[in-house]
C-alpha cells in the first residue's frame, strides 16, 4: 500500500495517514487512510494510473481495493488479499 502513502505525500500537504493491517478468515486486510490537506506545490500530477495498478496487482491474486474520499474529508483505500490457499 506505498501507492497510498505515496499519494497522501504527493497530494495532501500536512495530513496525517495511519495504516492498519488484520485478517479475517483467509484474508489479509490493509486500509490506509489520511486526514486530507492541501495539495504539495511540488506535487506532480504522474499520469493518474496508480490506483489503476494497484488494484490490477491485487485482482492478479484474487485481491480487491477500495479507493474513496472519505467523509469529512482525506481519503481512504482498503484492500484485502487472500493469504492462504484453500
Amino acid at each position: 500500500m506505498q501507492e497510498a502513502l505515496t499519494n497522501t505525500i504527493k497530494h495532501a500537504a500536512g495530513a496525517t495517514a495511519s495504516v492498519a493491517i488484520g485478517h479475517t478468515g483467509h484474508w489479509l486486510e490493509i486500509e490506509v487512510t489520511d486526514t486530507g490537506g492541501t495539495q504539495a506545490a511540488q506535487s506532480r500530477t504522474g499520469n493518474g494510473r496508480g490506483l489503476i495498478g494497484l488494484r490490477e496487482r491485487l485482482a492478479l491474486y484474487g485481491g480487491a481495493l477500495e479507493a474513496a474520499p472519505r467523509t469529512g474529508g482525506g481519503y481512504q483505500l482498503k484492500a484485502r488479499i487472500p493469504w492462504r490457499t484453500v
